[in-house]
């Protein structure tokens, strides 16, 4: 129960104990401090409960109804979040034509989304592209023994080759409990050039 559900109960609980309007606003401001709603507040929901108000929640307003939260749009950003997780909302925005606002709302409150960025972890390699590196270093050994004392080697320079997306630019959609996408570690690469 909200804090203004509590206190307007507490209104409507001191009203029927013939407590007053001031009264109660003292009591209140005792209970809960620096979070009491205002003291006119206080004296218009104490009126609306002597004039036959039952229910202590608010209640429906009329107003313009939101258009872009429908069933239509939301499984629309669903079926783009799904086909490419890492869209942004400015480009979901951009294809399905309602605002940032509610493109926003769609993926966290409907869809339960969230933007994670990736993990960085050692270069992705399974047991066959290690066994493959493995043989073609021996291969390369065995091919070159001879030509080892041949080779004249000059003065190096070394050039550092970084991958170049970040991991902001990798981030994705994913839902909640769900593992954050991973991305392999790019060391400073050792190609020397001359």
């Amino acid at each position: 129960m909200s804090n203004l559900v509590e206190q307007r109960c507490a209104i409507k609980f001191c009203l029927r104990n013939d407590i007053s309007a001031a009264e109660t606003y003292q009591m209140l401001q005792k209970a809960f401090g620096k979070e009491t709603m205002s003291q006119k507040n206080v004296y218009k929901w104490y009126k609306d409960f002597i004039e036959g108000r039952e229910r202590v929640d608010d209640l429906e307003r009329s107003g313009r109804p939101s258009t872009s939260i429908d069933d239509r749009h939301v499984n629309k950003i669903k079926e783009l979040v799904l086909a490419n997780r890492r869209l942004t909302i400015r480009d979901l925005v951009d294809m399905v034509r309602i605002s940032f606002g509610s493109v926003q709302a769609i993926l966290k409150d409907h869809l339960g989304l969230r933007r994670l960025k990736s993990r960085l972890v050692p270069k992705f390699l399974n047991f066959f592209e290690k066994e493959r590196r493995v043989k073609t270093c021996e291969a390369m050994l065995s091919d070159y023994q001879d030509v080892y004392k041949q080779i004249i080697t000059g003065d190096e320079t070394w050039v550092y080759a970084y991958d170049p997306e970040t991991t902001n630019q990798s981030s994705e959609y994913r839902e909640k409990g769900e593992p954050r996408p991973k991305q392999p570690r790019q060391s400073r690469s050792k190609s020397r050039s001359c």
